[in-house]
């Protein structure tokens, strides 16, 4: 026990009472920390203030520790989960991109097939002229070799002369083998099932079955049975020729003729002329510049001299 007046080690300030017990008699209170005092442990502090000044700020520390603790955890949690939903998207996007590589390739595969089925059904236009040898060369002439049919003498396959009903029957079915062919690579161009370069090969057939007058003189009868898109490709090239050739060549006044064959025929100006403003309009129809530079890439790389047995 200290003496008189010496702080005791419960107490602050001086105290009179020896005997600890008598506290309660006099209204005695043991002063609060001062934790706000700017004092120093061990400083103007008894073991009980300082303890309970570490007592105070040990809570506190632990607290601010936790809290590091959860951020720093936190942001490890975010990075694993970026890094998570990274690599989640790479595998992601390299199965998306494998699963469309394959796609395409299906695509293209059928892309092919069709075109393939396309080629093979063009080739019963072309079986169908050779069993007829001596009328769709007649037919496929730029201008009518005769002012009637009955005029036209040509055999069958059999070697039977044709007469008219029978020569219109075959001419409308072989330009409607020909029709049925140009609405499906029309289509297919449309739903860009073909390639714009490989539907560019079929403009010139487009071309040289519209500049022949066996086709002309059929498809006013024809057209109704085709789309709208094969209208639009052919119906202004056979108003412009009727207009500009058969009418003409039928009154006698057709300036653009050729007569150094045996029969008479469309000049080649003419007809180159013709050729140009065609590849334009399919061009422009389509908006499609691999059909208006057609023609200029052809002619770009000619070939330096023809055969001299060539056929034309």
């Amino acid at each position: 026990m200290k003496g008189p007046g010496k702080p005791g080690p419960f107490f602050h300030g001086d105290c009179p009472f020896r005997d600890p017990a008598k506290v309660r008699t006099h209204g005695l209170r043991r002063r609060a920390p001062p934790l706000y005092d700017g004092l120093k442990p061990g400083v103007g502090m008894t073991i009980a203030d300082t303890a309970q000044l570490f007592g105070a700020v040990i809570p506190t520390v632990a607290l601010v520790w936790a809290i590091l603790q959860y951020r720093f955890e936190n942001k490890r949690r975010i990075k694993a989960q970026d890094e998570a939903a990274r690599l989640r998207g790479e595998n992601e996007s390299k199965a998306a991109a494998l699963r469309l590589k394959n796609e395409q390739d299906i695509l293209n595969t059928r892309r092919v097939e069709i075109y393939q089925r396309l080629e093979i059904e063009s080739n019963r236009v072309f079986e169908f002229e050779a069993r007829h040898p001596q009328l769709v060369p007649m037919m496929k002439r730029h201008l009518a070799p005769v002012e009637k049919l009955d005029d036209l003498v040509v055999q069958n396959e059999y070697g039977d002369r044709m007469d008219a009903r029978q020569i219109a029957m075959v001419a409308r079915k072989y330009y409607e083998m020909n029709c049925n062919l140009f609405e499906i690579a029309a289509r297919l161009r449309k739903l860009e099932l073909i390639d714009r370069d490989v539907f560019g090969s079929w403009v010139a057939w487009y071309f040289d079955t519209g500049t022949v007058w066996g086709f002309r003189a059929l498809w006013a009868d024809l057209r109704d049975n085709y789309t709208a898109d094969l209208r639009a490709i052919f119906d202004p090239l056979c108003i412009a020729l009727i207009s500009g050739w058969d009418v003409a060549h039928a009154q006698g006044q057709l300036e653009a003729i050729d007569t150094t064959g045996r029969l008479p025929d469309i000049s080649t100006a003419e007809l180159e002329h013709r050729r140009v403003a065609f590849y334009a309009q399919i061009g422009d129809l389509l908006d499609c510049d691999t059909i208006r530079g057609w023609l200029a890439q052809v002619d770009a790389t000619q070939l330096p001299e023809a055969h001299p047995l060539a056929y034309s």
